[in-house]
Order: structure tokens, then sequence, then C-alpha cells
């Protein structure tokens, strides 16, 4: 366990890069679940994002969410089409799915769709039967995963997706009583009930498969959290920084007018938090870092309240 007053002096160092960065930025860029969103933070366990959202607008900045999660987390946005209807702002918000995959703008002219990167039904199949392939031989049982995994995609099979998941797709998932999840821009799996260093070996060992079985470099393998294992076409770099970085040139902005906010520094939001390279990057979650001077910091009050500390966060930049 850090030491108290360690953990002050990271805070202090943060709160010192949120007071700096309130000067210049015009966005903010941020994960979903664990960031703005969290189960196991009771009272944001059932954020309203568009909310949050619709502040950021409010102030005249850009607001951006690239989540890992697919399908549900676009559905949850369908309301911004009204705001921005009945509001008229100009400065759009950005939704990126399945890590960054697919990428959505809303404004004035509704939701579009500025790219996406989906898998074939053919290729939702093949990357099942890898995922099969490497539990089985790393005996790994249904009654290993992780249960909310797999009470969250019990409830899915039992959810409509009409408009959103095509049926060829939904009718894999359902073989597999809540272990998997498939849908166009991602495959999901739900991790054995392990600690972070054997999930991150899973992971690779995953990727290893994909690689030599489906062909090197054509499928991204992550750790959303410790439930889920994401799986969706390589791109060059980092989904997620893949993302950003357009969202970034279509703004016009600068490496100091961005602030990037996630909870999985060493995993999923990598590309976010270090690959980026931005001045202004923040987690909610500790690590061991070398040199607390450098991005991403730590931010105030995350022990207590990971997901309240970054809406502390973007409260006082807003301010």
């Amino acid at each position: 366990m850090i030491r108290e007053y360690t953990h002050k002096k990271f805070e202090k160092i943060c709160s010192e890069k949120l007071q700096k960065a309130k000067k210049s930025f015009k966005a903010i860029v941020m994960d979903q679940d664990g960031t703005v969103k969290g189960e196991n933070d009771l009272k944001y366990k059932n954020s309203n994002l568009v909310a949050l959202l619709r502040k950021i607008v409010h102030r005249n900045k850009y607001p951006a969410i690239i989540t890992g999660s697919g399908a549900s987390a676009l559905k949850s946005f369908t309301s911004l089409v009204d705001f921005y209807r009945q509001k008229k702002y100009t400065n759009p918000t950005y939704i990126g799915i399945g890590n960054g995959v697919t990428l959505y703008k809303f404004d004035q002219k509704g939701r579009s769709e500025l790219y996406n990167f989906t898998l074939t039904i053919s290729e939702v199949k093949s990357i099942v039967k890898v995922w099969k392939k490497v539990y089985t031989e790393l005996k790994i049982q249904e009654s290993d995963l992780q249960q909310k995994g797999l009470i969250t995609f019990r409830k899915f099979m039992e959810t409509d997706w009409t408009g959103y998941i095509p049926k060829e797709y939904l009718s894999v998932f359902k073989q597999y009583n809540g272990q998997c999840f498939t849908e166009k821009i991602k495959v999901t799996v739900v991790f054995p009930a392990w600690d972070e260093t054997r999930q991150r070996k899973l992971v690779g060992i995953l990727q290893k498969n994909l690689d030599k079985i489906l062909g090197k470099g054509l499928y991204f393998v992550s750790r959303g959290d410790d439930i889920f294992i994401h799986i969706n076409h390589a791109l060059k770099i980092d989904p997620k920084l893949f993302a950003l970085q357009r969202i970034v040139t279509e703004l016009g902005l600068d490496k100091n007018q961005v602030i990037t906010f996630g909870d999985m520094p060493l995993d999923n939001d990598k590309g976010l938090l270090f690959d980026s390279r931005l001045p202004f990057t923040f987690t909610n979650r500790f690590f061991n870092k070398k040199d607390q001077q450098k991005p991403p910091f730590f931010l105030p009050g995350s022990l207590i309240s990971p997901v309240g500390s970054v809406y502390n966060a973007i409260d006082y930049l807003l301010l």
C-alpha cells in the first residue's frame, strides 16, 4: 500500500497540471466505464453521461467519449440527437465505440458515422473459434469466469438489439451462455477471475494465437477491465489513439488544447494516456510510474471515489 503522504505528493502534482490545463483546453476526451461511469463507485453507477456531455458543450468545449463498449454504448447516446436539434449548439460531440474502431459525430445534422472498421460474420466466427481453442487448451471453464460478466451477457441475450446488431451476429454469442458477446465492431469475452498479471498474460496468448491462425496484425486484443477482453480490427496504431487523432485533426486543435481521462493506463486506455503524448492526460487508477512529473497524472481523491475524482476534475476545469 502506498503511503498517504506519497499519494498526496502525486495528487499535488496532478492538481498543478489541471490548473495549467484549465488555461488552454478546448476538448475533453474520456473513457467511459470506470472513468465517468462506475459499477463499483455507487454514486456514479447510473451516471447520466448525456447530461455530462451536454454540460461540456454548454461551456463551449468539445466533449468526446471513446469506450470499449459497443452497441450498448451507442444506444445510450441516442438522445444527443434531440439535444442538438433543440439547442442549436455548434460544437459537436464525438462518441467512439469498440475502443475507437467506430467513431460517430453528433451535431445539428444529427448523428453521422465518421468511420467504421467492422468485422464480417465470417471474421467473428473465426475469432470465436480461436478464443474457444485457447480457453480449452488452458482448461478455462465457465465456472472460472467472472460472474459479473456472465450476468451482463446473459441479460444481453434478452435485450432487443434491433437496428444495432444483425441477427446473424447475435446468433453466434447465444451459443455460449453469456461467455462472450459478438457484434459487428468487436468480439468480447469474459475473463477468468484472475489477478491482472495473469489476465494480461492471457491477452498476450490470445493475441499470439490470433496472429498465428488468422494472420499477423489483423486483430487487436485488449484488457478493457478485469471483466472483459475486447477483440476488434487492428489499426496501424492503438484504436483509441486512432479515434483521438481523428477528433483532434477534425477540430484543428493542438496538443495543449486536449485533455484525456482514463482508468486503464496499462491496458485499453494506453492510447489515450500514454501513446497520445499529450501533456494533459489523467487517470483515476494508481500504478507504479518512474517519473511522476510525466503524464498520465494521478487524480486527487481517486482512491476514495475513482469516478468521482474524474467528475471533480471536469467540474474544476469548467468553472
